[in-house]
């Protein structure tokens, strides 16, 4: 009796300590597998630990077990998650060390409440810190250094990408990204400009004043604005569109309007991109 008593505590203490840690990587690594699935891993773990022993070998085993069954096989997902249980239960593993010496008269009940918690908190206190850190350096990298190439023009530019922005060309339905004209103006050729001021928006599908090579290159997009007013705007098919962070790394193909207007865009941007541009950053 009092050994399977002991034997179902230690798989019981096993169990919430692996689902502690594959529900702290699961949430940090946004894996989106359900409560379901990683108990049914961590219980398996636990199980297998206290029949099989602690050897060096079979822990590995169960944690490679543990990992495929709460993840799945996809080698991306796999990866990130094992990383992130492998730093949970060392951080965990290091507080129970802390904790130790006030466990030693305790009963069996309580160390199983109390390793619950401590381990429940501390990862729960770790994963807010580590998302706040993320939303900060996610917010740095929404402002991206680029370089915009159509034809003979090459401009560098502020760019911010905008999870809000979801505008696309109707009739290919790729990306429209927004250029402030102060910001590229004076890259320009002036019969560029001309045309661009000389368009008129009541007749929007009149282009004879660009140069054959941009009227190639352009599309009459219908906007609804925020009055919900229909108008026009022209929308260009860049060459190509780098962002230059690190290594200069290419965005997909799309089209850029030029906003005429002085409103500022956010973060003191010279360019607003679509949501997209986050899959490349």
């Amino acid at each position: 009796g009092g050994g399977e008593l002991y034997g179902e505590v230690l798989i019981l203490m096993n169990a919430i300590f692996n689902y502690v840690i594959l529900s702290f990587a699961n949430s940090i690594c946004f894996l989106q597998q359900s409560k379901g699935r990683l108990l049914i891993s961590a219980f398996l773990a636990g199980i297998c630990i206290v029949i099989f022993g602690h050897h060096f070998l079979i822990l590995i085993i169960v944690f490679i077990l543990m990992i495929t069954v709460a993840f799945g096989w996809q080698i991306r997902n796999w990866w990130k998650g094992a990383l992130m249980c492998f730093v949970a239960a060392l951080f965990a593993g290091g507080l129970f060390t802390a904790f130790e010496p006030l466990w030693i008269n305790t009963s069996v009940f309580t160390l199983l409440l109390v390793s619950g918690i401590v381990a429940t908190a501390g990862l729960f206190l770790l994963k807010n810190r580590l998302l706040v850190a993320r939303g900060d350096t996610l917010q740095q990298s929404l402002m991206q250094l680029c370089e915009l190439q159509l034809g003979e023009i090459t401009v560098t530019l502020k760019c911010f990408i905008d999870t809000g922005n979801t505008t696309v060309e109707p009739l290919s339905g790729k990306p429209v990204h927004f250029v402030c004209y102060k910001a590229i103006e004076h890259s320009l050729p002036e019969n560029f400009k001309m045309a661009l001021f000389q368009w008129n928006v009541n007749e929007p599908y009149d282009l004879e004043m660009f140069p054959e090579y941009f009227r190639k290159k352009v599309a009459v997009i219908p906007i609804t604005t925020v009055q919900e007013k229909k108008t026009y705007s022209l929308a260009f098919r860049y060459d190509k569109w780098l962002l230059k962070e690190e290594e200069a790394r290419p965005i997909s193909p799309g089209f850029f309007i030029i906003t005429i207007q002085n409103t500022p865009f956010p973060q003191e941007a010279d360019a607003i991109l679509h949501f997209t541009a986050l899959y490349h950053i």
